[in-house]
């Protein structure tokens, strides 16, 4: 079996992570401290410690600019407040050594804390990992259909994860499908699609209103008991080098192994987090590894950390902190991040509900394929009463990857209605409704329109 090969070559050697701690840290080793620098600062903004560490290194060895105590000295000093006690000593120890006036010192350090602080990571991303989860319960799972488990990779002892988020209409069904990550790619996808899209929320119309962005990260484990343990216990040794790699790599600061680290660690049954869990044994190690890759820099878990915060997973829903999150994968260029962020401001129960906003991270999700951002795009420019021609090319766009989706056929009926082309509204209505009726969506909207058309 080749559990991890790939995963420990491609993470090894992938730029496929923006300034993570590994590759900046890999910069300054190679001289090139105008890299190091500008990446240590993007990874200090997010509270990572040992960036701030390097920043004050960097100042007081005058590593790619002149030598500055006092900068030095506020830079320690922070990632003492960041948890890094000893570095509060090797501050004082630079303050007494130095010929410049004490106040400097802490002008510098004032100064830093204007930009960066703890108090304003804790008010603004730090999340509660040893809360219980608060959940909402209006919305339950009534039926379930488990997916099938791949031949190939059962019988091969191949084991991952699929993340996907998805919509729940008011019928309770399962709409717009969207696959935001996988581990191995295109091993369980199709399986867990297919039996998610069959799944169904409460009774029909026990629903108030649609659900967006219901999120499931499902671990396919190929634990089969005694006979499978022994199987395992032979091929651990192989498996050794493997996981010793990956560990020394998350702590060099590999912002994509750590990430894949959390999700091995998130369920107990997997071959790796046996192993795993030799090195990481706390019960939150999974969230924490988590919120380290967040940290790092590596959009996938930002996203994650900040869908959490929304949802209530780190003891409450905390909308600020969750925003935060997301809108920092989003400016890493994460579409499904950008996607999120343009639904949360399009919900109007919140302060911030900003339209404008929402329709710019719409558009960058959109033009990256995201096909939910398509769908809601097009409706948001109708809502806006936006040109018609600038309506109907992006509700082209997203006709393209679901020509018979309910709510765009809904929406060219619409269309249709205010430019006077009533026979054409009243033909892609109801095209609109047997399509809602063939996919057991709710088909109220729908019914409404073709009530007041006829």
């Amino acid at each position: 079996m080749q559990l991890f090969a790939w995963l420990v070559t491609y993470a090894l050697l992938s730029c496929s992570v923006k300034a993570d701690l590994l590759d900046a840290t890999l910069a300054y080793h190679q001289g090139d401290y105008n890299k190091a620098q500008q990446q240590f600062y993007e990874l200090a903004q997010l509270g990572n410690v040992d960036a701030i560490y390097n920043i004050g290194v960097m100042y007081l060895h005058g590593q790619g600019r002149e030598k500055n105590p006092a900068k030095a000295y506020a830079w320690f000093n922070l990632a003492a407040d960041f948890g890094l006690e000893e570095a509060r000593d090797t501050a004082r120890l630079i303050a007494k050594q130095s010929e410049q006036q004490h106040q400097a010192f802490e002008d510098a350090y004032a100064a830093l804390l204007t930009n960066i602080s703890y108090e304003k990571y804790d008010q603004e991303l730090r999340p509660e990992l040893t809360a219980e989860p608060v959940h909402e319960q209006s919305v339950y799972r009534s039926y379930t259909v488990e997916p099938t488990y791949p031949e190939h990779a059962y019988n091969n002892g191949l084991e991952g994860w699929v993340w996907l988020e998805f919509d729940i209409d008011k019928n309770g069904a399962v709409g717009d499908i969207t696959l935001v990550d996988s581990y191995p790619k295109n091993t369980f996808d199709k399986p867990l699609i297919n039996a998610v899209k069959r799944w169904q929320y409460n009774a029909p119309n026990e629903i108030e209103h649609a659900y967006y962005n219901r999120s499931l990260l499902y671990h396919f484990t190929t634990f089969k008991g005694e006979q499978y343990q022994q199987s395992f216990q032979r091929q651990q040794k192989s498996y050794q080098s493997e996981i010793s790699e990956l560990i020394d790599a998350a702590e060099q600061g590999n912002a994509l192994v750590q990430y894949y680290i959390a999700n091995w660690l998130s369920s107990d049954k997997y071959n790796a987090s046996k192993l795993l869990k030799y090195h990481w044994q706390k019960d939150t190690a999974s969230s924490e590894l988590l919120l380290t890759s967040a940290r790092n820099g590596y959009a996938n878990s930002q996203y994650r950390i900040g869908a959490n915060l929304l949802r209530g997973d780190y003891g409450r829903v905390d909308r600020q902190k969750g925003l935060n999150w997301v809108l920092l994968a989003a400016q890493n260029g994460f579409a499904n991040a950008q996607y999120r962020l343009g639904r949360e401001l399009l919900n109007k129960q919140y302060v911030d509900y900003a339209p404008n906003k929402a329709r710019k991270w719409l558009i960058a999700a959109a033009a990256q394929g995201h096909f939910r951002a398509k769908r809601d795009l097009a409706a948001l420019l109708f809502e806006l009463n936006e040109p018609a021609a600038n309506i109907q090319q992006a509700l082209d766009d997203a006709l393209k990857l679901d020509k018979s989706h309910p709510q765009l056929l809904l929406l060219q009926a619409k269309l249709q209605q205010q430019q006077k082309q009533i026979e054409q509204a009243k033909f892609s209505a109801q095209a609109a409704l047997n399509e809602a009726r063939d996919r057991n969506w709710s088909t109220q909207a729908i019914s409404a329109f073709l009530t007041v058309l006829n």
